[in-house]
């Protein structure tokens, strides 16, 4: 019986993935960028009570979007980043890392980096 159920766990797991790669697909599909980045972002990454400050400006030029990244001063996630946006998703890596995909929703980029810290950055005015 426990194995049963960690088995259905296992599955669901796979599932959920699965409708989220699908997702992202979908809304990648769109063709032509429905969101503009271009500006200054600033936020946190973390969880619980171990949040980093974000700062980001990226430029945007068609789909190629270009710009800096500074993180809490920790000069592995800091420096210029480059990337891409499709509909809503934004996909950035900085020199040595993938940061992963990220949702643009108007002034709000939310998601979670390739390490699994969720992200939350608003468009400074």
């Amino acid at each position: 019986m426990r194995r049963a159920v960690v088995v259905a766990m296992a599955l669901w797991s796979v599932l959920a993935a699965g409708c989220g790669a699908a997702e992202r697909a979908q809304m990648a599909s769109t063709g032509a960028p429905t969101a503009n980045v271009t500006g200054v972002w600033t936020g946190s990454a973390g969880i619980g009570s171990a949040f980093l400050p974000v700062t980001m400006t990226l430029t945007q030029n068609g789909t190629a979007v270009t710009g800096d990244m500074s993180v809490g001063g920790r000069s592995g996630l800091t420096g210029g980043v480059k990337g891409s946006i499709q509909g809503e998703l934004l996909t950035l890596s900085l020199e040595r890392l993938t940061l992963g995909e990220l949702t643009v929703k108007q002034d709000t980029i939310t998601g979670q980096v390739k390490a699994g810290l969720p992200v939350s950055l608003r468009r400074s005015r």
